[in-house]
């Protein structure tokens, strides 16, 4: 014999009331988890707006974020880089020489020949003075940096050296940070065309394109022009020469106290004589002067005693 379950029962009208408040709370809290997942949705939208914008932006390819990106990892690298690359040091060169035996046609006609040697040339050239009245005169020379020790070599053997001064300075770190920069300017000239055959719209944004790649290839050709001056000073040495006639020169050297003495002596005489001199001369100077002065002051003592004389001439015959 089958058994069936039996229905549930709902409460009639007399037990309505009592089951009133349990519906309300039920009501409450379906309303409450409503809202919280509206604020959930809310947030969520909130939230996700913005990195959906950044993302975009990524996407597009906004030349200020790349260019930043850029330029961040090419300061990182260069430190690297230069730690790799062979050094790059600009060498120069400052010579004093003295000329004993050859005059300055001679010793231009072998500088002339010792930069035919080694590949160099003339810079700048200038002369002082007359011939025989010890002349001057400076050499600024360009050299490769191949043959620059032999070059400062045979220059000091043209004359006697005075002072003999090298100069080395490292430029790796500004040639490696000079050359990612320069890498990276031309990658976003590159974009910035790509954008440009891309480009269908209106006119503005063509001149606003065009006028950020002229000012990228403005900044190309800027740090070029810098690159190429580095290069330059790099593969060719400057050396600089003072050189002055004088066939008395001798070098200085270590004097005995036989020898400072004599020399202390030599000064004191040439000192003293030095002295009269100049008093003798200043003597001479002053002489016409003082006798012009001289012969004023006789006129005016003259002429002084002639009017005493009548003042007191008058007052003797006022007298009488």
């Amino acid at each position: 014999m089958k058994t069936h379950a039996p229905f549930p029962s709902f409460p009639g009208p007399a037990s309505l009331p009592a089951f009133i408040p349990f519906l309300l709370t039920c009501f409450g809290a379906l309303l409450a988890s409503c809202g919280s997942v509206g604020e959930e949705s809310d947030s969520e939208s909130a939230y996700g707006r913005p990195q959906i914008a950044v993302a975009s932006a990524q996407a597009n390819g906004s030349e200020e974020f790349v260019l930043s990106e850029t330029d961040e990892a090419s300061s990182g690298s260069s430190a690297d880089a230069a730690q790799s690359v062979e050094r790059k040091i600009i060498y120069s060169s400052d010579v004093h020489l003295v000329l004993k035996k050859t005059n300055f046609e001679e010793f231009d006609k072998e500088i002339r020949s010792l930069l035919e040697k080694h590949e160099g040339y003339h810079s700048l050239v200038t002369f002082e003075g007359n011939r025989g009245y010890g002349r001057s005169g400076k050499w600024v020379l360009r050299v490769p940096v191949r043959h620059y020790q032999a070059f400062v070599a045979a220059v000091k053997d043209l004359g006697v050296p005075e002072l003999v001064q090298e100069n080395s300075q490292d430029v790796t770190d500004e040639f490696v940070d000079l050359d990612a920069r320069l890498a990276n300017q031309k990658r976003l000239e590159e974009r910035i065309l790509q954008v440009l055959d891309q480009v269908s719209g209106k006119i503005g944004e063509v001149l606003e394109v065009e006028r950020e790649l002229s000012r990228v290839r403005e900044v190309i050709e800027r740090l070029e022009g810098r690159m190429r001056q580095l290069k330059d000073r790099i593969s060719m040495t400057t050396v600089r020469l003072f050189v002055r006639e004088d066939e008395d020169y001798q070098p200085p050297q270590a004097l005995s106290f036989g020898e400072e003495m004599g020399e202390s002596w030599s000064g004191s005489i040439a000192a003293m004589k030095n002295f009269f001199k100049g008093l003798t001369l200043l003597i001479i100077t002053l002489f016409p002067w003082m006798l012009i002065l001289f012969v004023l002051l006789l006129l005016i003592r003259r002429l002084f005693r002639s009017l005493l004389a009548k003042r007191t001439k008058a007052s003797t015959e006022k007298a009488s």
